[in-house]
């Protein structure tokens, strides 16, 4: 047989593999592997090997990494980057790396990105949340995987790509699929063969990503490893269009000083720390901690004629405008994709530091910092995506009533949501998910993720969700990182879930991650709805002494 790269042939053994007009060999005995790995460059893949639109794509650039190369953890391996083509020539390319290692397991891991995309993740490190001290997927055998998302940026909050209708497709959910396809492609040029597990992993925008991957391509995906996902998307960048106009309205009369903000999040911790049965820092004990949250927030408030200085008490427009939506969130007239109405609020009576934003003035365009977060983040949202006009002033978008816009915004959170409540199809091959949230979460309300949750259980049954999907709710957890940043060998926990047919530990036990005193102390995973409860004996930082409690 012989291996086609564009005019150059090697002569190998192995089955030949037609990719549009090339003929490629692949996993050949005969020609060495860093042979096979070169010799890939400038290889073509038809536009037939995609499941979904392209014009195909390109072999862009093949090296093949020594296990003795400085700095080199992951064995032997050939790190391929490729570009699939847009069908639309105004459309940027999906570029996507890909790394292929010598001892292959027929396993593919592909990683999500964050934020807008704009970058190729890294691809040849550990999985978000997962152990460091264990040898990484690529090292363990598994192809590793991930993309761009169909543009480049140096920005991963630079929505400006949504100008174009590809790009923007590619973003909300193509990309995941047409990168798949094209490991898939490249698995069977090298390798001889498809893969035989394909998982996705990642957090934020990669949690959307792998959280989308089985909802809409079930048979394609064997596990997900999803934390803390902005699986509503549409009702996150809603609500922080909602956030600005309850800040800025009036002259700025709803910001809150961050003199104040401080004073919230401490007074919350104080009084909700114990309620979990041990003064740890976490609030673990979420639930009874929001059933006192108003009588906290009423001993800050404004009494006897006081205006609200800085550090002396809340506001009546504060807490009616900016301190309501932040915790209680938002519910519309209408509806998004799935029936979807609502964004819940964040536990910013609770002991999370709300991003308000350092300034009262409002700067056009939003800038996170000065400004609240969210706000910059609707805004570039906004602009690029709803309505496709970077002069528009976000402040001016009622999302009660988007006019207009209404139609636009249904469409797309369609596009770019991830909350489908039937997931039969991927249950029934046997497909996993591994699902983390933090309490703590400051840019991804822990209540929406737990709202498509139950949607999914409502649709399917708790027992039969059992079967495929664990929900952890962990104290302590922002997004990424917190006061309590739980690491764990998730990868292989999912692994032996799909293949070996080995669910997961009642309670899985985590480790803290954070860079603090604390750096290494365990904790249970517990199944949402319970939670971590000290069990009054032993050492405070071991797991085995927490149980999950109702």
């Amino acid at each position: 047989m012989k291996f086609f790269k564009r005019k150059q042939i090697l002569f190998c053994s192995a089955a030949a593999v037609v990719v549009g007009c090339v003929l490629v060999a692949c996993g050949a005995n005969s020609v060495p592997p860093q042979a096979v790995c070169e010799n890939m460059v400038g290889v073509a893949i038809d536009a037939s090997k995609f499941s979904l639109p392209t014009k195909g794509a390109d072999i862009t650039s093949a090296t093949y990494i020594l296990e003795s190369a400085t700095g080199n953890t992951n064995g032997n391996y050939c790190l391929v980057l490729g570009a699939i083509h847009p069908v639309d020539k105004t459309a940027p390319d999906i570029k996507f790396q890909l790394n292929i290692p010598t001892n292959w397991n027929e396993k593919v891991l592909q990683s999500g990105g964050g934020g807008y995309n704009g970058n190729i993740p890294k691809t040849t490190g550990y999985t978000t949340l997962g152990l460091t001290n264990i040898l990484t997927p690529l090292a363990s055998g598994y192809m590793t995987l991930a993309d761009d998302s169909g543009h480049q940026a140096p920005d991963s909050n630079d929505a400006s790509f949504a100008m174009n209708d590809e790009a923007l497709v590619n973003f909300g959910y193509m990309h995941i699929k047409k990168t798949h396809d094209a490991a898939v492609a490249i698995s069977q040029m090298v390798k001889g063969k498809a893969p035989r597990r394909f998982y996705f992993e990642g957090g934020s925008t990669g949690g959307r990503e792998g959280l989308t991957a089985a909802m809409r391509w079930p048979e394609s995906y064997d596990g997900i490893l999803t934390n803390y996902p902005t699986a509503n998307f549409m009702g996150l960048r809603l609500w922080g269009a909602a956030l600005g106009r309850a800040i800025y309205d009036n002259n700025s009369a709803g910001w809150i000083p961050p003199a104040m903000v401080n004073k919230i999040a401490s007074t919350a911790i104080s009084r909700c720390d114990a309620l979990d049965g041990v003064v740890d820092g976490l609030v673990s004990n979420m639930a009874a901690c929001r059933a006192q949250s108003d009588k906290m927030i009423a001993d800050m408030m404004c009494k006897n004629g006081e205006t609200g200085t800085p550090e002396t008490c809340l506001t009546p427009v504060q807490l009616a405008k900016t301190l309501d939506v932040y915790h209680n969130g938002f519910t519309i007239p209408y509806s998004f994709a799935n029936g979807v109405n609502t964004y819940p609020g964040y536990n910013s009576q609770e002991g999370i530091t709300m991003q308000i934003g350092s300034q009262a003035a409002y700067i056009e365009p939003p800038v996170s910092g000065p400004n609240a977060h969210h706000v910059s983040r609707a805004d570039q949202f906004v602009k690029y995506f709803v309505t496709r006009n970077p002069s528009f002033n976000l402040l001016s978008l009622d999302i009660q009533n988007p006019g207009i816009w209404k139609d636009r915004i249904i469409s797309l959170s369609d596009i770019l949501g991830a909350t489908t409540p039937d997931w039969t199809t991927f249950a029934n091959k046997g497909g996993k998910v591994l699902w983390l949230q933090g309490n703590d979460d400051p840019s991804v309300s822990p209540y929406a993720n737990i709202n498509v949750f139950n949607s999914i259980v409502n649709k399917m049954g708790a027992s039969s969700v059992a079967n495929f999907m664990k929900l952890y709710l962990v104290p302590g957890l922002a997004h990424g990182g917190g006061n309590f940043s739980p690491v764990w060998d998730n990868l292989t926990t999912l692994d032996n879930w799909v293949d070996k047919g080995i669910a997961p530990p009642a309670t899985p036990v985590v480790f803290d991650a954070t860079s603090t005193a604390t750096k290494g102390r365990s904790r249970p995973l517990c199944e949402y709805p319970t939670w971590p409860k000290y069990n009054g004996t032993g050492d405070i930082n071991l797991a085995s002494n927490y149980i999950c409690a109702k």
